[in-house]
């Protein structure tokens, strides 16, 4: 037990010292993220589409998520 409360602890100052893996991750990046989950939960809708084609539509849903939001 005491291993891992330091590995804890050394998890969590790292995180707040360097702001963890997704620091420079914006609201773009996230929100097309979620779209990129929601398309290749569905593998079936998207057998023609290259995965440069798959990025594209996951950021220009983002796009519209991000437009949408300043309504």
């Amino acid at each position: 037990m005491k291993d891992q409360d330091e590995q804890m602890f050394a998890y969590a100052t790292w995180m707040a010292k360097y702001g963890g893996y997704a620091k420079d991750m914006t609201l773009r990046d996230h929100f097309a993220g979620l779209a990129m989950q929601g398309l290749v939960a569905y593998p079936d809708d998207q057998q023609n589409m290259t995965y440069a084609e798959m990025a594209e539509w996951a950021y220009a849903m983002a796009d519209a998520m991000l437009k949408a939001r300043e309504k």
